[in-house]
């Protein structure tokens, strides 16, 4: 999947723009834009990816990004981001199918993002059933905009640390989650004045927020990279994704982009934070989660189907990532 330029455009008159999401399931949209965004997801589970962090999300997730960090969800019953086609040099051939959906980052006549998502096709969805569809509130507002609110406004101050640390991207606690889900009713309701309102509304829950905890790495660069490096990017991570559970080694993957060995790697951790390996790794166990929740699979048949070669070494990884056996991790999901 190509690593995608979203162009959120947000109306002069305007200090913020929002989009409300409701889709049978949230397909992998691996995208970055300079402007911080607040997203509430509910009545949906899945996978979460921003930076180099990989991690679970369940109803009423509430997670705050800093400018030009690469993100994502994807839900549970949404299709793998497979079907790679390969090009003439050996690497993928423009984006991964997602589904026939449109990607982030297209334009619609007015020059922002698609106002109303294209539904598309899941095979999986289907056989669910789901009662409720997949919803997303998304704010988005500029750095320039909330940084000189906290100046003129010093009742918002205590936002400025928040702000900070979501460079690296931040989830917060469910009673904050719960506190902004209380306001969607009047999320893109009413006058400009009352949107304006309602956003100082959600920054000062924000705010006040007991649990603040950071997703990326330290570590991680959400610096936007040139359309180049993303392109580059993208079509590595095409390639993973296409391949977690049997992927190419480092000299395989670095000859299909004609680069040496030592060079992807140093590209790839420069703009991912973390190395090929590990990464390779939470895509399979993020994998094996999504199927040890979604389905009664054996665990044993889990481990093959994600590329473990023995059900230990399947164990062994997940208690180290998760803290816990795969057999547990499934049960504690379905607790009453």
């Amino acid at each position: 999947m190509k690593l995608l330029f979203e162009h959120v455009q947000i109306a002069p008159n305007r200090s913020w723009r929002g989009l409300h999401r409701k889709l049978p399931a949230i397909p992998f949209e691996w995208h970055y834009h300079p402007e911080y965004e607040l997203t509430l997801t509910m009545d949906s589970t899945g996978r979460r990816y921003v930076g180099d962090h990989i991690g679970d999300y369940q109803h009423e997730d509430l997670v705050l990004l800093g400018p030009n960090l690469p993100h994502t969800w994807h839900s549970s019953n949404a299709d793998a981001p497979i079907n790679v086609r390969s090009g003439k040099d050996g690497g993928p051939m423009g984006r991964a199918d997602y589904g026939g959906r449109k990607g982030m980052g297209e334009t619609d006549r007015n020059g922002g993002i698609e106002p109303v998502p294209t539904p598309f096709s899941l095979s999986s969805v289907a056989s669910k059933k789901r009662d409720l569809p997949h919803q997303a509130f998304v704010f988005w507002f500029s750095a320039s905009w909330v940084d000189q609110v906290c100046v003129t406004m010093p009742e918002l101050s205590p936002i400025v640390p928040v702000l900070h640390m979501a460079r690296r991207g931040v989830v917060f606690d469910r009673q904050t989650a719960c506190k902004v889900a209380a306001l969607t009713p009047r999320f893109d309701q009413g006058p400009a004045t009352g949107q304006l309102v309602l956003l100082l509304e959600v920054l000062a829950i924000l705010a006040e927020a007991q649990e603040v905890m950071p997703l990326a790495s330290a570590r991680f660069d959400a610096a936007a990279p040139n359309r180049s490096e993303a392109t580059r990017l993208g079509r590595i991570l095409d390639i993973l994704h296409a391949n977690y559970a049997h992927p190419p080694t480092a000299i395989a993957l670095a000859d299909r982009m004609g680069m040496s060995e030592r060079n992807i790697r140093r590209f790839f951790k420069s703009h991912m934070g973390s190395n090929i390996q590990d990464y390779v790794m939470g895509l399979r166990l993020g994998r094996a989660a999504a199927l040890l929740l979604s389905s009664d699979m054996p665990v044993y048949r889990v481990a093959e189907e994600t590329g473990f070669e023995n059900l230990s070494h399947f164990n062994r990884q997940f208690v180290r990532h998760k803290s816990m056996t795969p057999s547990a991790f499934r049960k504690s999901r379905f607790k009453p």
